[in-house]
């Protein structure tokens, strides 16, 4: 279990660090590899690359909450770690909005290693949306 934390962190702030938007050949080298994360579908009918556009949308909103926040959110959201979330953290979320946020979540979320806990996750994304909006 610590490993897979591990991992879905990593996972994450590649994913926060434009690598596995922005840069196919970094992220197979790096994330593939080594995070168990593939640009390449895992199916036939290659639902699980993220079009362009999307990427585009989730880079730019990526940029807004930084890494460090980022991972606050993450550990919160995905793990379940119930970590205090700084005050800049909130306001850099909300700055960056509502569908931001929610659109993330559901990308992490459509990943196979987060799928069979979606409503889960998605009641936490509620959660830290609300108590950050306080």
């Amino acid at each position: 279990m610590e490993s897979f934390c591990k991992v879905s962190i990593i996972a994450f702030l590649v994913l926060a660090s434009g690598v596995f938007l922005s840069s196919p050949t970094q992220a197979t080298r790096t994330s593939e590899q080594d995070f168990g994360l593939a640009l390449e579908p895992s199916s036939d009918n290659g639902d699980d690359i993220i079009p362009i556009e999307l990427s585009h949308y989730l880079r730019e909103c990526l940029k807004k909450i930084g890494e460090e926040c980022g991972s606050i959110f993450f550990t919160r959201i995905f793990i379940g770690k119930k970590n205090v979330i700084p005050a800049g953290c909130c306001q850099k979320l909300l700055d960056m909005g509502e569908e931001c946020h929610y659109t993330i979540t559901e990308t992490v979320i459509s990943r196979p290693e987060f799928t069979a806990n979606a409503t889960l996750y998605e009641t936490r994304a509620v959660d830290v949306w609300n108590k950050c909006s306080q």
